[in-house]
Order: C-alpha cells, then structure tokens, then sequence
C-alpha cells in the first residue's frame, strides 16, 4: 500500500496538465496503460508502484498505473 503522504506530495507537483491526463488514465477499467513520458516519470521518481506491461506495438502499454494511484487520483481530482 502507498503512503497517502507521498500520493499527496506527488499530486501537488504535478503540472495542471499532467493532473488532467492523470485523471482520464485514472478513469480507465484496469489495466491502465501509459506511456512512458513525463507523467508516467513523475510516478517513478516519486516511489509510486508501477507495473510494466508488455509491449503491444502501441507506446501506452510500457506501464500500468495501479488501482490504489487511480483510486487516489480519481478521490483528489473531483475535489480540485
């Protein structure tokens, strides 16, 4: 389980776009594929679980943003 402490942190340093792309990969039925670009990096530099995905030829199944990231996005970005 992630710390809400540094869910909370790594949502505050997000850009208001990167908060909006957050929110519609959150939204998404599991597994959720992202790319790998700035957004899927501030997830690894702030220690949030990722999964790797295999790759299907299509650059948004490099990595998974975990159920309890999308549940904390989804909880914080209807508040915002």
């Amino acid at each position: 389980m992630t710390d809400e402490q540094a869910l909370q942190a790594w949502w505050e340093r997000l850009t208001p776009e990167q908060r909006d792309r957050a929110a519609a990969i959150a939204l998404r039925p599991a597994p959720r594929g992202m790319a790998v670009d700035d957004l899927a990096a501030t997830m690894l530099v702030a220690g949030l679980p990722t999964a790797r995905m295999v790759w299907t030829g299509q650059p948004e199944h490099l990595v998974e943003m975990l159920d309890e990231v999308a549940e904390f996005v989804n909880r914080v970005s209807r508040t915002s």
